[in-house]
């Protein structure tokens, strides 16, 4: 259920940032184990999974345009009620 929440949010981004309606099927989706030094701290800031306990999931969902430009929403539980 986590990639479905992840699918919706990076729809309704491109939607209301960029004016992109985008068909579910055409937008990437998984899910990782990480531990914290294995992260790109200019995608999830350290700050953001210090607390957590490791491995931890994330969920991504990915889509690409017609011009190449590559959009990215990473879903990470942190059990924080605000990003």
């Amino acid at each position: 259920m986590k990639h479905l929440n992840t699918i919706l949010r990076i729809s309704e981004v491109l939607h209301q940032k960029y004016g992109y309606y985008v068909p579910i099927r055409e937008i990437g989706y998984e899910s990782n184990l990480f531990y914290k030094d294995e992260l790109d701290e200019n995608l999830v800031p350290l700050e953001v999974v210090d607390h957590l306990v490791e491995p931890f999931m994330t969920v991504a969902a990915s889509y690409t345009d017609v011009e190449g430009n590559y959009f990215l929403v990473i879903q990470v539980e942190t059990g924080a009620v605000e990003p």
